[in-house]
């Protein structure tokens, strides 16, 4: 191509867009600001990020040495992007967008949590992940009977985020309408923000805690392996104190 027909790009974006992402940004200083003055909500943005960070060394710092982990990597990096599109999400006040994503970090926990108690299915789902099997309300079913849950307890959030979030729907217009009246664009909310951090929160550490069962110690590289044991104990110490000092939940064998 000549530089007579060699397409030019703009050095900036259109100026409606402009004013759009700046006061994006103008919503995310707030967000931090509300964050950063409570420290329930700085402990769960903690949290979620020493999660992210564990995710990220192991997919950066662990060589696969099979099929399996490698697949089992690829459902770690989407659990990794999906969280940290739904936090830039919420903090730049696009909650009903936040929520959608969480219900993909529900997903796809819910199958790494299903492969680490069925791992042969691992190979099956890369070749057929369409299979009846693999379908979100039987991986659901499998986990409630393996941990002799009766409630339903992760159908009730999966179907509360396609609900609110995913689906559209008249009673998912209550995300994007602060003060009941609807507004187009991004808007700041504390509650909605609180609710969206605490859903991140809620889900991924546990996630996180599966993700990394996934891969045996003795089977790392000696030059990362004592790097990640450090990392893994001082995470598993964070997880500990967050959930007792929330959850009131005690989790002395993890």
């Amino acid at each position: 191509m000549d530089d007579k027909h060699r397409l030019i790009l703009p050095y900036e974006l259109p100026e409606k867009l402009q004013s759009l992402y700046k006061h994006e940004e103008y919503i995310h200083k707030q967000s931090i600001f509300e964050i950063n003055k409570d420290q329930k909500l700085s402990d769960h943005l903690e949290i979620v990020q020493a999660s992210l960070e564990m995710i990220f060394n192991l997919n950066m710092g662990y060589e696969n040495r099979t099929d399996d982990e490698l697949t089992i990597q690829c459902l770690g990096t989407r659990l990794f992007n999906s969280v940290v599109s739904s936090l830039k999400l919420l903090l730049a006040g696009y909650y009903q967008n936040s929520f959608a994503l969480q219900r993909d970090i529900l997903e796809t926990g819910f199958l790494l949590d299903f492969f680490s108690a069925y791992p042969t299915k691992i190979s099956e789902w890369k070749n057929n992940s369409d299979d009846n099997q693999f379908r979100p309300v039987n991986i659901r079913k499998e986990l409630d009977k393996r941990d002799e849950f009766k409630g339903g307890k992760r159908k009730q959030e999966y179907q509360k985020l396609c609900k609110y979030a995913t689906h559209p729907t008249y009673t998912g217009f209550a995300l994007l309408a602060p003060e009941r009246l609807a507004q187009i664009g991004p808007f700041f909310d504390l509650k909605y923000l609180t609710r969206a951090l605490e859903g991140l929160a809620m889900y991924l550490p546990h996630f996180t805690l599966v993700y990394i069962s996934h891969f045996c110690a003795k089977l790392m590289q000696q030059d990362f392996l004592k790097q990640f044991l450090r990392a893994e104990i001082a995470f598993r110490d964070k997880v500990k104190d967050w959930s007792e000092r929330y959850f009131k939940a005690d989790l002395k064998p993890i």
